[in-house]
């Protein structure tokens, strides 16, 4: 999956020839999957239509990180793929299973890196003998406390509260967290629209409104991952607690901050889009 991240400001955006003109540099779009637009870009209706048509998904990141909004065709794709996918939610507490045992073993080895012991022996046993979806949720809530309660000890007190807190994040780490989680989210739905499944229905996690269950199923395989790129950002000192701004109770990545990781981010989700095809291949045959 070929990205190409653009956040400038005041930038003018326009498709020549089946060409993104970025300035003076032109990208095919027939290169790329996605783009990111960051800052403030302009791109009129027809450019935006002609980038969909090309089957190239936008996505868009407000000045704070704190949202992000896809546009991609509206031509569906492999309705064959989407038919399996809601005859095998009767298969739904099996590969529910996979996502959550997955994630946990995941979860140690990065704990393991740091010389931090997980004994998940009980925990796999349990998932195994689960009954109930929402049983499975309880334990990997129970888990995740348990993981987070080592990995912020990995970090400065500076950084964190020593809790995970989302909406809203409540220290630079967690707000850091969020941005990435949320970002990978929405790469994943864009590639399970790509391949022709539908991202709200997921089986680990349940449809409800605008919220991409499959997707969610899918990050689960890949939060240790990100866990792990985030502490690599602090210890290398690529960010650090000066590039948060802070408004009320709620901690934002600044603007300026955020331009100096995309180059990271884009080398790290690369190989993390890489492993999705694998995992997506996985839950095709489950189904």
């Amino acid at each position: 999956m070929k990205i190409a991240f653009i956040d400038k400001k005041n930038v003018v955006l326009r498709v020549e020839y089946k060409s993104l003109r970025v300035d003076e540099q032109k990208i095919p779009l027939r290169l790329l999957d996605a783009i990111v637009l960051g800052g403030s870009s302009y791109l009129e209706n027809k450019d935006i239509l002609k980038i969909t048509k090309e089957g190239v998904s936008l996505l868009l990141i407000s000045a704070r990180s704190d949202n992000v909004a896809i546009m991609f065709s509206a031509k569906s794709k492999n309705p064959e793929l989407k038919l399996k996918q809601y005859y095998a939610q009767d298969k739904a507490l099996d590969i529910a299973k996979y996502f959550i045992s997955e994630k946990i073993k995941s979860h140690k080895k990065q704990l393991l890196e740091h010389q931090k012991i997980l004994d998940i022996s009980a925990i796999l046993i349990k998932i195994e003998k689960t009954k109930r979806i929402q049983t499975l949720l309880g334990i990997e809530g129970s888990f995740s406390k348990r993981y987070f309660s080592h990995y912020f000890k990995l970090f400065p007190k500076t950084l964190h509260l020593s809790k995970r807190t989302k909406n809203p994040p409540q220290d630079p780490l967690n707000s850091i967290l969020s941005f990435f989680y949320m970002l990978v989210y929405n790469f994943i739905t864009v590639r399970l629209l790509a391949v022709g499944f539908e991202p709200s229905i997921g089986f680990l996690h349940q449809p409800f409104r605008s919220h991409n269950a499959l997707a969610s199923d899918f990050i689960e395989l890949f939060r240790a991952d990100i866990n792990q790129f985030v502490f690599n950002l602090f210890n290398n000192e690529k960010l650090k607690i000066s590039d948060f701004t802070r408004n009320k109770d709620t901690f934002y990545l600044k603007y300026d901050s955020r331009k100096k990781i995309w180059g990271s981010f884009q080398s790290f989700n690369q190989k993390l889009l890489m492993q999705l095809d694998k995992e997506i291949a996985i839950i095709k045959k489950m189904i």
